[in-house]
């Protein structure tokens, strides 16, 4: 018994010219996945951690991209994403993890810092770090991917208007945490 397979011989080479190898899909892209990673996760560590990760499961399923599904870029960043929610729980739980162990034990009492010693040097990253994960998220995409808004919307499921107006939202937040530290 023979199966007949919808198998098209040069469809299948036209698709595999446009799907680029593992070092073309990181030459292309590592540096924008990177600064998305920088401002999404928490510190540089984990910012690179991301960045790895996202690339490694680009790298992985790099066979199931279809062209004809969509372009490469959507593709990518929509892994690039779902990376960065899976970290965000991970370390969620970390966190709450970390809360309940504190608990506890006995408190110790803090040392008083100056509140001057707390703004880091890399005060704009600081404060797109300490936004929320959603807010972190649009400025990430628009500004660290370097996405249009019609992008960063199909990416949070937002229209592009809404996704423009979220990320400019996101941004006058930034710029009251940037201005109140600066002034404290």
């Amino acid at each position: 018994m023979t199966l007949a397979l919808n198998w098209d011989p040069v469809r299948s080479t036209a698709l595999e010219a446009e799907r680029p190898s593992p070092q073309e899909l990181c030459e292309r892209y590592a540096d924008r996945v990177y600064r998305f990673a920088a401002l999404v996760g928490r510190d540089a560590l984990e910012a690179e951690d991301l960045a790895q990760d996202a690339l490694e499961k680009a790298i992985r399923y790099l066979h199931t991209y279809d062209p004809a599904k969509g372009e490469l870029e959507r593709w990518l960043f929509r892994i690039v994403v779902n990376a960065a929610r899976d970290a965000g729980r991970v370390a969620r739980r970390r966190h709450l993890l970390w809360e309940r162990l504190v608990s506890t034990r006995p408190s110790v009492e803090a040392d008083s810092m100056d509140i001057a010693d707390s703004i880091a040097d890399d005060s704009i990253l600081a404060a797109v770090r300490s936004l929320k994960p959603r807010d972190r998220a649009l400025v990430a995409l628009r500004f660290g991917a370097d996405l249009d808004y019609a992008t960063v919307g199909t990416h949070m499921g937002l229209s592009a208007a809404a996704a423009q107006v979220a990320t400019s939202r996101a941004l006058a937040l930034l710029r009251r945490q940037l201005e109140a530290a600066g002034t404290e």
